[in-house]
């Protein structure tokens, strides 16, 4: 299905023979050479094939996605399938991708950007750069600092970790894994950035006196899981490791910033030695708070979310991407239909095409843009 823009079209293709014919739909309706074909394919589909079907349904198009593992379309949640977002002549774009991003995030996510960035014209308002990572390269926040690093504070970022059992980026007629993936956008109308998540603060702050990596291995000088159920009331008796994961999905810390705001850290599950396996690193004697979410707060967070974009456009928005946080869908289980009907009522008409990543980047304003249980959105003027 399609929606009708001057700007953008989304589409879905529920295999991969039907990729060429989805992108060919969506490049109809904006009645226009393409500028950007974004494919986001589940991870169970053949990727170079879906690339290779691009490439022929859109010829002289930039092409860049990423795996997922379950997908947000007009339609709703969708899975087994590819989305697709196709943007007109109107957007300047840049594509660029490093490889080997383990051996430096911070050089590879620079260099993307670099790449990506060359000759568009970045204006502060009307443009984003998109970050699409492998989250098994290493500590995403070091490959957006290396893009922040490139486009300075006035451009914004939004993006993800790739998604699914063998995660993957794209880019141009390529699937790579261990890459970061840059995407520079420009538009002549303004384009909004909006950042949001449903958790809120309990009890006290404790201090990381011991990290290890991407582990919490003390909270205020003792283990730091036995703190760490403490503060969320749930001193008793032990937990599994199922048990105890599913606690965590509803329960991130929390690292404080400025203006009150979190920035959250996704508790994966026990590291050894009575420590917390996180998904980000948080850096020694750090501040922390432990946190809680629910349904309803993570539904009233995706249209707030939405609610700060549309402050910042003078318009309707014409085409928007949401990159939604796994562990989020994780915690609204059957029920996170919610959350983007949530989303598709608060953005009215507009294409909209977006996945559910490991880890989010979402930078407007600050140096720091790696999130964790956080839904970010960009949206075209």
């Amino acid at each position: 299905m399609t929606q009708t823009t001057t700007l953008s079209a989304s589409a879905w293709a529920e295999d991969v023979e039907a990729v060429g014919d989805a992108i060919a739909s969506a490049v109809d309706t904006i009645d226009a050479p393409p500028a950007l074909v974004l494919l986001f394919p589940d991870d169970s589909m053949p990727a170079l094939s879906v690339l290779a079907r691009a490439a022929s349904a859109a010829p002289g198009a930039a092409v860049a996605g990423m795996t997922s593992d379950g997908l947000i379309t007009r339609e709703g949640v969708r899975s087994a399938g590819c989305g697709v977002a196709v943007f007109g002549p109107e957007l300047a774009v840049g594509v660029g991708v490093a490889h080997d991003a383990s051996d430096d995030v911070y050089a590879a996510g620079r260099a993307a950007a670099q790449a990506a960035v060359g000759d568009v014209d970045l204006r502060p308002g009307h443009a984003v750069l998109l970050l699409f990572v492998d989250p098994r390269s290493g500590d995403e926040a070091a490959a957006i600092d290396g893009a922040y690093s490139v486009v300075g504070g006035r451009i914004p970022l939004a993006g993800g970790g790739a998604n699914g059992p063998d995660p993957c980026v794209l880019a141009g007629d390529t699937v790579s894994r261990d890459a970061v993936v840059a995407i520079a956008l420009a538009s002549p109308e303004p384009v909004a950035v909006g950042i949001a998540h449903g958790c809120r603060p309990r009890s006290s702050p404790a201090i990381a006196t011991r990290t290890e990596g991407r582990a919490v291995l003390e909270l205020n000088g003792r283990p730091a899981e036995e703190v760490y159920l403490e503060g969320l009331g749930r001193s008793g008796p032990p937990l599994d490791d199922d048990t105890f994961e599913s606690l965590a999905v509803l329960h991130p810390l929390g690292q404080p910033e400025l203006r009150g705001l979190l920035r959250l850290r996704h508790v994966r599950g026990r590291a050894e030695g009575g420590g917390l396996a996180c998904a980000t690193a948080i850096p020694a004697n750090a501040a922390v708070w432990f946190t809680e979410q629910t349904v309803q707060t993570i539904v009233e967070s995706a249209a707030g979310a939405v609610g700060t974009t549309l402050d910042l456009l003078p318009t309707a928005p014409r085409a928007a991407l949401v990159f939604d946080c796994a562990a989020r869908k994780r915690a609204l289980g059957a029920r996170a239909s919610e959350e983007v009907d949530a989303l598709l009522e608060a953005f009215g008409g507009a294409p909209v095409t977006g996945l559910y990543t490991r880890g989010e980047v979402g930078r407007t304003r600050g140096a720091k843009g790696d999130r964790n249980h956080a839904v970010v959105v960009v949206a075209f003027a």
